[in-house]
């Protein structure tokens, strides 16, 4: 692309070494006339190499017009005509044709572009196709092999026949051909009639006289990536419905061909064209939006040109392959490629449309390979040949089997601006690309040591398409007889002239003598041809069970290529099914590869999520374990300390016991109602005994100890009864190092303050309303709590109940209560009316352990509380 704006960025030279025996891609352009002469057009011709590229109106009205100018090798505008085409194009590839050089030629362009027009043409004005067959024929009509000489051996080569052997063969077809009934032709049925078409009277004019040529054409078309025969005559399969296709392979010399395709032989550039238009019959063409006859499918004619030089004699062909020339000239009219957006395409026809521009742009990526290659010494990527059939098929092209030439038509209205400019890009590139000449045919003719000009004109009179009958054939003119020799002209003067009669004696006895001797040689001559002639017939007899033999062991292989041919063809198909099979079977592994990476996915997040939930039940677990742990181990503390209390209470009686049973006045014990009563009053109702009155009577405690000495049995008794596990040391005291003591200051919601002048003296102390285990169990040493109550006079009184916070054995802390201080508020006048009866009971020990009971723990039993730390 050179834009005419700008600094074109110059290209890397390609060394001098690389273009030595290369020559680029000839690429020339032509211009579609427009239906419509007043559009404007935006490719323009500007000379005979150079096109220049006009930018659409709104692109001007957007300020970005930039015009573009493309190089080729002849530009041909809209008046060029068909004739000035093909000399400029055609007529070169048609002399190297016939001088066994092959060629190929592509027309490519978009759809409705102008390529099958400038392919066929009309029959009033042929295109390049029909005039490259009227100059191959004008060329070697007169120098034309018998029919049958040259036979396609169907492995991409031809085998030699003798004269002879073409004639039989000649028969035998027109033996086994039946008369068929002539088909009419409907003149509705929209093909083309050539009959009357003009020919081109162009030649070739030096063309070796003392060879044999023969002119085989065939026609294929690449459709949907397969490649079908146009040719075919066989019936087509009623359940296939539907052309066979053919394969690619490659022949001896490593070049591609389509195996089983019909290859016809013609002799004239009519019967050549009429195989032409029957295979066109065949030929996929579709109507669309933006062309009525749009081709969907890449055709192909292939002209090929077979010759072989004469032998001395000059009547019949040298055998030898060796010797044999074929060369070959396609013709390829590609597929215009589309976008479907404006064409409209749906179904079979999007399927034709992606197949079309998938093989254009594999053809696209091939020449851009091959530059890269060429341009760069380093670069050696490899062309992908065989993504597609077009340029699998012509690979050997671009290897350097021949010349490579490409008609690029353009069509130049508005509408096609965006697929044109890509078309022009890649027929500029394609110039750069370089072909591998062909390699120089060697003629080792010379050798032979033949001469010049040793054809045999022909004098039997030429049939249509042999030369004749075979009794025209097999006759041959018969050698007129020696002249007889002529007598001297002997005058006798008289009948005893004896000077002219030994004269003539002597003549005839030499006649005589030459008669005998020639009958005699006449006779040897007999008896060596009736020699000849009985070693003939051995010979002919030997050679008939050879035939025979042969043509058994010809039928028997004849036999069993069709047989291979079949299994070919099933092989083919089978291919074909199990292709088609193994892209579902592929398909469906995507989808289960793709599914199982989702199951897969599904069972690591599943696993994931186990794992993760499996966490959160340890942790869960953990802390319900450790919750539960807490929990019995506050249940444990709890029940210990029932159990201490009740051990308490027990020890209390059997202290009380022991004190009652080691006293030694059991008179006095016994005897007084003061005693009795006090005894009465000290014995529990419920069977306890509190702190409180054991603190109130320190001389029955002394006592107690004093008389303990005296009954060692009953001590020990209740001792042993009292054995259990330690819950607490009620002799603990604080450390007086530790600092000032810390007094929990107990005061119930609702009571009143005092006014008195004596107060309670706590230096370091805490008030609370509500108790909490916290308070009795961090730091605390002392425990008071205030009771209020109102006296028989209406009066306050406040009792104090003082006790120490003991440490336990599971962590938590116990209050025993040692000390009760009362605040009592009276007045003077009525202090003297106030007496207390000497039978008036103070508050009973049991109400009061219950009542520090429920201000302590919440409930009234026990009285030792007990709690561990949490």
């Amino acid at each position: 692309m050179k834009p005419a704006r700008g600094i074109t960025p110059k290209k890397r030279p390609v060394a001098k070494n690389n273009l030595l025996g290369k020559d680029p891609v000839e690429v020339y352009c032509r211009l579609r006339p427009l239906a419509d002469q007043n559009e404007v057009a935006v490719v323009k011709r500007l000379s005979n190499k150079v096109v220049q590229f006009e930018p659409l109106d709104n692109a001007q009205s957007k300020g970005v017009a930039k015009q573009y100018q493309y190089t080729f090798k002849h530009v041909f505008d809209a008046n060029a005509t068909q004739q000035e085409i093909f000399q400029e194009v055609g007529y070169p590839l048609v002399d190297d044709l016939v001088h066994g050089k092959p060629g190929l030629l592509f027309t490519y362009g978009i759809t409705s572009s102008g390529k099958t027009y400038t392919m066929t043409g009309c029959p009033q004005d042929g295109g390049i196709l029909p005039r490259c067959l009227d100059v191959v024929f004008n060329s070697i009509g007169d120098f034309q092999a018998h029919k049958y000489v040259f036979k396609p051996d169907k492995l991409n080569g031809f085998d030699t026949q003798t004269w002879a052997e073409a004639v039989m063969e000649y028969q035998r077809e027109n033996l086994a051909q039946t008369s068929k009934t002539p088909k009419v032709k409907r003149k509705d049925d929209g093909v083309t009639d050539w009959t009357t078409r003009t020919s081109d009277s162009g030649k070739v004019e030096d063309v070796d006289p003392d060879a044999a040529y023969s002119v085989f054409v065939s026609y294929i078309e690449i459709y949907n990536n397969y490649v079908y025969d146009l040719l075919d005559d066989n019936p087509i399969d009623p359940i296939k419905k539907s052309l066979q296709s053919k394969m690619l392979r490659e022949d001896s010399k490593r070049c591609m061909y389509a195996f089983g395709v019909v290859e016809v032989e013609v002799k004239t550039a009519d019967e050549a064209f009429e195989v032409w238009c029957r295979g066109q019959k065949r030929k996929r063409i579709a109507h669309t939006t933006l062309n009525a006859e749009s081709s969907r499918s890449h055709s192909i004619f292939n002209i090929r040109v077979v010759q072989a030089p004469l032998d001395a004699d000059g009547s019949e062909v040298i055998t030898d392959k060796s010797f044999m020339t074929v060369s070959q000239l396609s013709l390829v009219d590609l597929a215009g490629s589309e976008r479907t957006v404006r064409t409209g395409c749906t179904g079979n026809r999007l399927r034709e449309a992606g197949n079309i521009n998938n093989s254009l742009m594999c053809l696209r990526t091939c020449m851009e390979i091959l530059r890269e290659n060429q341009m760069s010494p380093d670069s050696n990527k490899m062309v992908p040949y065989r993504d597609a059939k077009l340029t699998h098929l012509f690979k050997n092209f671009f290897e350097g089997e021949g010349k490579v030439k490409m008609i690029v038509c353009v069509n130049p209205r508005a509408e096609d601006y965006d697929e044109t400019f890509h078309v022009m890009k890649f027929a500029e590139m394609a110039q750069e690309v370089l072909v591998p000449r062909p390699t120089p045919i060697s003629t080792p003719v010379s050798a032979l040591g033949l001469r010049s000009c040793r054809r045999r004109k022909e004098p039997l009179p030429r049939a249509d398409r042999f030369g004749g009958s075979l009794k025209e054939l097999s006759s041959q003119p018969l050698l007129s007889p020696a002249p007889e020799p002529v007598l001297p002209n002997y005058v006798l003067t008289m009948h005893g002239d004896e000077e002219m009669l030994p004269r003539v004696m002597d003549f005839l006895n030499q006649q005589v003598a030459m008669k005998q001797a020639k009958d005699r040689a006449l006779e040897h001559k007999r008896e060596e041809l009736r020699k000849a002639i009985v070693q003939l017939e051995e010979e002919r007899n030997v050679l008939k069970e050879q035939q025979r033999a042969v043509r058994m062991d010809l039928k028997a292989r004849e036999q069993q290529v069709i047989l291979l041919e079949k299994k070919l063809s099933n092989s083919d198909a089978a291919v074909q099914g199990l292709t088609l099979e193994l892209d579902a079977v592929q398909r469906e592994k995507r989808t289960l590869e793709h599914q199982l990476r989702e199951k897969e996915m599904l069972l690591n997040k599943g696993a994931m999520e186990r794992e993760h939930m499996r966490t959160e039940m340890e942790d869960c677990i953990a802390l319900e374990r450790d919750r539960m742990k807490r929990l019995m181990d506050h249940l444990l503390a709890d029940k210990q300390a029932e159990l201490e209390s009740k051990v308490c209470v027990t020890q209390e009686k059997f202290r009380l016991l022991r004190e009652i049973l080691n006293t030694a006045d059991w008179d006095l014990l016994s005897g007084g109602g003061d005693t009795n009563r006090r005894a009465s009053q000290a014995k529990p109702t419920d069977g306890r005994v509190t702190r409180s009155q054991s603190r109130a009577s320190p001389c029955a405690s002394e006592g107690t100890l004093s008389t303990a000495v005296s009954e060692p049995k009953i001590y020990a008794s209740a001792l042993e009864n009292t054995k259990g596990i330690p819950v607490s040391n009620p002799r603990h005291r604080r450390s007086k190092s530790s600092g000032a003591e810390l007094w929990v200051d107990h005061r119930p919601p609702g009571s009143i303050e005092l006014g008195t002048v004596m107060q309670p003296v706590m230096k370091k102390r805490k008030s609370v309303g509500k108790l909490d285990v916290k308070d009795v169990t961090k730091r605390a040493s002392k425990y008071a709590l205030t009771h209020q109550e109102q006296d028989p006079s209406g009066d306050i009184e406040t009792q104090l109940y003082k006790g120490d916070v003991i440490p336990s054995i599971g962590g938590g802390a116990q209050v025993i209560f040692n000390d009760v201080e009362t605040i009592r508020q009276t007045t003077p006048a009525m202090a003297r009316l106030r007496k207390r009866s000497s039978g008036g009971q103070p508050l009973a020990s049991e109400d009061i352990e219950a009542k520090c009971s429920v201000s302590i723990e919440g409930h009234p039993y026990p009285s030792v509380i007990k709690r561990s730390k949490v």
